[in-house]
């Protein structure tokens, strides 16, 4: 009996040990995959008009792009706000004129993210589209009157 009980133990042992050997394995994995499952999503707000011939040097990278399909002669920068998201986590940027745009990341498909954007004016929305974009790239929106000009939002995803 004796030689039963000892050996029992020892399975129980092993299986135990095993287990503990295991775990940081595990809570390595966990954290990887979690880490993976971060979206940092820039909104670059940005005021286009015809005023005058300026561009912020914080936009001359994305300006010559702008400028091949909008003609516009001002480009201002007026914010820049990062956020971390996870799939189906909110997130909210400041407008102005108290406007807010809502992000939500949908889904994540062949380096792809889907955004969910909606902006909302005095808690109303005014608008809602959903956007992809691929890892590290940029998409700019769009946006409504402001001022003298319109809002651009320049939204760049990396994951």
């Amino acid at each position: 009996m004796n030689t039963g009980v000892a050996v029992k133990k020892m399975k129980n042992f092993k299986r135990y040990f095993v287990l503990f050997l295991a775990a940081p394995l595990i809570v390595f994995f966990a954290n990887t995959a979690s880490a993976q499952n971060n979206i940092y999503v820039m909104v670059q707000t940005v005021l286009a008009s015809q005023d005058t011939e300026y561009v912020d040097p914080q936009l001359r990278s994305l300006i010559g792009e702008l400028q091949t399909v909008l003609r516009y002669s001002s480009y201002r920068l007026l914010d820049q706000q990062k956020l971390k998201l996870k799939l189906g986590e909110t997130g909210v940027v400041s407008l102005p004129d108290k406007r807010t745009m809502k992000i939500t990341p949908l889904n994540m498909k062949k380096k792809r993210v889907t955004l969910k954007l909606l902006i909302l004016k005095n808690k109303k929305q005014v608008f809602q589209t959903e956007i992809q974009l691929l890892n590290q790239n940029n998409l700019v929106v769009g946006g409504p009157k402001h001022k003298n000009g319109y809002l651009l939002f320049n939204i760049k995803g990396s994951f």
